[in-house]
């Protein structure tokens, strides 16, 4: 459980700490992208991990990774399409069977209200048939770099293919940890001020996933939020972000 903790809080401040500046890049980029004003990007996640390997006596299991919120994923079709970076619902799956061969996943959910966190991230639950048209080749929270979190393919070979039926549920005592950061830039007329704030929840899981047979219990898992608040005034210059 302190793994999952940890994991949790890097993926929160790694999250926190880029989006802020991939959003001003963006808005440096031009074509549409943040302007001056005040702005609040909000991501939920839960991650399990189930079997092997954080149970030794276990020779099969599997993974997940949820993250709702601003993400950034490359869909499967059309093939080398651009990253797209918009508000989602994104699940990362890894399976591991006995022969210890890992099979990866990720998909961008049709429907969000799929997965869901309560307030106080006491508890959450995933309940969601994962299609072929919902696959992606990449996804993560912005800037999906895949800096402390999974940076999936699409399964192929050896492994359950779509459509794949995923039911996991979280349950624990709420908020255990917690941080909040600050930071700014300025760049001759622009600048930009943000406020990190992170929460963190260990939890218990239980869930079942098609193709990996039984159902698992694990307490390797946890639920995170992370806010940011950002004030952006001016506009950049060329050659603020390099």
């Amino acid at each position: 459980m302190a793994f999952i903790r940890r994991f949790a809080l890097v993926v929160s401040i790694v999250v926190c700490g880029s989006l802020a500046w991939s959003a001003a890049a963006t808005a440096a980029g031009g074509g549409g992208g943040i302007g001056p004003g005040d702005y609040v990007f909000v991501n939920t996640n839960a991650e399990a991990q189930f079997g092997f390997p954080s149970d030794p006596t276990q020779t099969s299991g599997f993974s997940v990774f949820v993250s709702k919120g601003l993400n950034s994923f490359q869909l499967e079709h059309p093939k080398k399409s651009p990253p797209v970076v918009t508000t989602s619902t994104i699940v990362n799956l890894q399976t591991i069977d006995s022969n210890n061969v890992s099979i990866f996943y990720c998909f961008v959910l049709s429907n969000q209200s799929d997965f869901a966190v309560s307030a106080n991230l006491k508890s959450a639950s995933l309940h969601t048939l994962l299609t072929a048209d919902e696959m992606c080749n990449f996804g993560g929270p912005v800037p999906g770099t895949g800096k402390g979190a999974f940076t999936p393919v699409a399964g192929s070979g050896g492994g359950p293919q779509p459509p794949i039926q995923l039911d996991i549920t979280w349950t624990g005592t709420g908020v255990t940890g917690s941080g909040k950061d600050r930071s700014s830039f300025d760049c001759g007329g622009f600048s930009q001020d943000v406020t990190n704030l992170t929460k963190t929840a260990g939890s218990n899981a239980a869930g079942t996933v098609t193709g990996v047979s039984g159902s698992w219990t694990t307490s390797f898992a946890g639920i995170n939020s992370t806010t940011v608040h950002m004030d952006v005034k001016g506009s950049p210059a060329q050659g603020c972000f390099g």
